[in-house]
């Protein structure tokens, strides 16, 4: 006769550990002219689960971030958790979500604001171009980078660099840069041109990342 061993297996169940709310924080786009809105929004979630009906807290701090974080406004989640605000801003911003009943804090996120630019030309005599560039700002900002010039034929799907000049201050808030350049005659006055300007020290305005190309794709 053979002994049944039977083995009873027990299931220890544990109560369950509650996820925690996370809430996340987007801005589409992150880089805007002065002037013109971001558009900044996202979720609230437990796990899987969003979280209806939550007071929700856009927080900010101006360049340079070294200040306390400001309320600069509040917004309640959809019934799928969502949120979403609409808001200008002077200076570069650091920018996060909070939902104070839930405990949580979105990761940092950078709103960049960039001079407003508007480009003209003027033909002068022996095929000689001067182009303009106008750039806006807030009413107390410098600008010290330069300004970069391109031209290209016509049908050009590139244009080289041609000029660069400083941005003068021509009134609050409004700056200009101009330069003189040649046409080459065998482009018969028919011609392509685009400026770039970079970020400007201490402005607080604009991607400090960001640079002008060798070439401009038009």
């Amino acid at each position: 006769m053979r002994l049944a061993i039977s083995l009873f297996l027990v299931f220890l169940t544990l109560p369950g550990t509650a996820a925690a709310a996370e809430i996340s924080l987007r801005l589409d786009p992150p880089e805007v002219r002065y002037g013109a809105a971001h558009h900044a929004g996202g979720r609230l979630l437990e796990g899987p689960s969003p979280l209806a009906r939550r007071q929700v807290q856009l927080q900010g701090r101006e360049y340079p971030y070294d200040g306390a974080f400001k309320t600069l406004a509040t917004a309640t989640t959809d019934g799928n958790g969502a949120y979403a605000f609409t808001r200008k801003f002077d200076r570069n911003m650091q920018l996060q979500a909070v939902a104070p009943d839930a405990g949580a804090t979105s990761p940092l996120v950078r709103a960049y604001v960039f001079p407003r630019p508007r480009s003209t030309f003027m033909g002068l005599s022996r095929n000689r171009l001067k182009i303009v560039q106008f750039l806006r700002t807030p009413p107390n900002v410098m600008l010290s980078a330069f300004t970069n010039f391109y031209l290209g034929a016509r049908h050009a799907r590139t244009g080289r660099r041609v000029a660069r000049a400083k941005p003068r201050r021509i009134g609050r808030g409004r700056f200009r840069a101009t330069a003189t350049v040649k046409l080459p005659a065998r482009w018969n006055g028919r011609f392509k041109y685009a400026s770039c300007f970079r970020y400007s020290e201490g402005s607080g305005l604009g991607n400090p990342d960001a640079s002008c190309p060798k070439r401009w794709r038009f």
